[in-house]
């Protein structure tokens, strides 16, 4: 099936998740790798610089160090101390404390010497601070080599400082090593505060890879030069770099202390990097998530407003279809929908009241084209008739009974009227007036008849058999039962473009509420048919703005409204 005879709803489904959700899981997904990968850079450089600001505190120590063992290597006491120049014990210890006092001076508030002493190839000469045991062989050796340049030593258990002192007098003349111990405390609480990430540990490791210091006392001691991680970190000497330890992603940050050779190293858990990263995920998540609701918020709307309201007007256009103009549509909206289903139900209303009004207006005149027929059979037999009646009454001198056949010869050449269906108002009078004698003779003084019309109205034009209808309606079911003072009055007005027949008496009234029913009702029209006929000739002619009003109250009388274009 294409897309373009997808139901609405489909399409309103697949548009949202093509167009909207997808893209925006796309970017989303596209936005995380990219910020997580910005993220972890970010956060890799801050934290490799955060380490470094420990670099000052070793590399204070360490050319500290390196002065220390210069000053030592160059101070006149310690000359004549190693070279043992000194015959007398006293001189002896004199010089000792001396060069212990000068030291004490030189090193003054440093705490991060264990123990700084003199050796020779004979034993220890000289010592201040902790115990030290007699210099490896190995060590001196080395010493001996560098012709008084001092290097770092580490092992387990030891931070070293050496030099050799050499014979100011003679020159390559070797007299003993000085030992510089540094505490490995000391060089602990240089970087023991910056490791504030989960499960980060943080190494000082030599050129070997031997653990000298780290936050995870277990390890000190510890060789770690064979694991690839710390051969890297050695050999490129500053940066940071992701690896797998145990299958877990760390990251390697490192920087190398040049003049001892030493590398500051700090581990650090990927995810403990990643906070940002699962924020910013959060926040991805929520906004396509949102998006996704307000997508289902959108699509519920839209099914409310748009698709159901459509939905249902395809179904009611389904039922105008079948012929069946019986539409329940009920749309209180302004918007186009509303705008276009308001409109077809006008439309619906106006075509089914069209298509009525011809089929009425068909069968109206159909009956009324037989009925024409019928009274056309031979009217000027009746004529004939009657005037034969009437001069046979006169030749008899019964002249009442003339006057009335008379009238009723009025009446009927009235009703006949050549056929036509109107006729003026004036001859619409005169002819009540001739059915009002002939009833006047039955009913003698009980019943008046009162007509107010204006004589400018006289000329226009009206349907015939109006008035007589709803006069004798009034004298059968209102004025008939009243012994005397039964009054008929019939008004005739122009309001605006209309004129206003009322036809109204003071007889004993109905029930007005019935009457209403039964003009509606089919079955029940028989027993209005005079007010039901009236009513449908004059929409039929007219139009339903025209037409007539009943109103009626028990013991007070009935009043009837007929209202009509003007037609000359």
């Amino acid at each position: 099936m294409k897309f373009k005879d997808l139901p609405l709803k489909t399409k309103l489904f697949l548009s949202i998740t093509i167009l909207i959700i997808s893209p925006l899981v796309i970017v989303g997904i596209y936005l995380n790798n990219q910020f997580a990968n910005l993220i972890l850079y970010e956060s890799s450089e801050r934290t490799l610089q955060t380490l470094k600001q420990t670099k000052q505190n070793f590399d204070t120590l360490v050319a500290e160090s390196n002065d220390l063992s210069i000053r030592m290597l160059s101070n006149t006491l310690i000359q004549k101390f190693a070279k043992d120049e000194l015959t007398q014990d006293n001189e002896y210890d004199q010089t000792y404390w001396n060069i212990h006092t000068w030291l004490d001076d030189l090193i003054g508030s440093k705490t991060y010497y264990s123990s700084i002493s003199i050796h020779s190839p004979q034993g220890i000469l000289f010592q201040k601070g902790s115990l030290v045991d007699k210099i490896d062989e190995a060590i001196l050796e080395k010493a001996i080599q560098q012709q008084g340049k001092g290097f770092w030593h580490t092992a387990p258990g030891e931070i070293s400082y050496y030099r050799a002192i050499m014979d100011f007098d003679k020159y390559g003349r070797y007299i003993g090593v000085e030992v510089i111990d540094i505490k490995e405390q000391s060089l602990y609480q240089y970087y023991k505060d910056i490791s504030s990430f989960n499960g980060s540990q943080i190494h000082l490791l030599d050129s070997d890879g031997l653990v000298i210091s780290s936050t995870n006392r277990s390890v000190i001691g510890h060789h770690y030069g064979d694991f690839p991680y710390v051969q890297r970190a050695l050999m490129e000497k500053d940066g940071f770099f992701k690896t797998t330890i145990d299958k877990e992603k760390i990251m390697v940050f490192f920087y190398t202390i040049e003049d001892s050779n030493w590398t500051l190293m700090q581990l650090i858990p990927e995810k403990a990097l990643s906070t940002f990263k699962r924020t910013v995920n959060t926040i991805l998540v929520i906004v396509i998530t949102l998006c996704v609701l307000f997508g289902v918020l959108f699509s519920f709307i839209q099914h409310h407003y748009m698709l159901k309201p459509l939905q249902q007007l395809r179904k009611e256009m389904g039922k105008l279809k079948s012929g069946n103009f019986n539409i329940e549509l009920k749309n209180d909206s302004n918007d186009e929908i509303g705008v276009i289903s308001n409109g077809f139900v006008r439309m619906v209303q106006q075509l089914g009241q069209t298509i009525n009004d011809v089929y009425v207006s068909k069968i109206k005149q159909r009956e009324a084209e037989l009925t024409a027929l019928e009274v056309q059979i031979n009217p000027h037999f009746l004529y004939n008739t009657l005037d034969s009646i009437h001069w046979t009454a006169l030749k008899h001198k019964n002249y009442d009974v003339s006057e009335q056949v008379e009238a009723l010869a009025a009446i009927f050449r009235h009703v006949l009227n050549r056929g036509e269906p109107f006729v003026t108002i004036r001859e619409e009078l005169e002819f009540l007036n001739h059915y009002m004698f002939i009833q006047q003779r039955k009913y003698g003084k009980r019943i008046k008849l009162q007509i107010e019309a204006d004589h400018d109205l006289l000329h226009y034009k009206m349907p015939k058999l109006i008035l007589q209808p709803l006069v004798e309606n009034a004298i059968t079911h209102g004025l008939e039962q009243v012994i005397q003072g039964g009054e008929i009055t019939v008004k005739i007005t122009k309001i605006d473009d209309s004129i206003l027949f009322v036809v109204s008496d003071n007889g004993q009234g109905t029930d007005e509420a019935v009457i209403h029913r039964m003009m509606a009702n089919v079955d029940d029209a028989k027993h209005v048919f005079a007010l039901k006929n009236i009513n449908d000739r004059i929409q039929i002619s007219y139009g339903i703005d025209y037409g007539l009003m009943f109103s009626s109250q028990l013991g007070v009388g009935t009043r009837v409204e007929v209202r009509i274009p003007t037609i000359n």
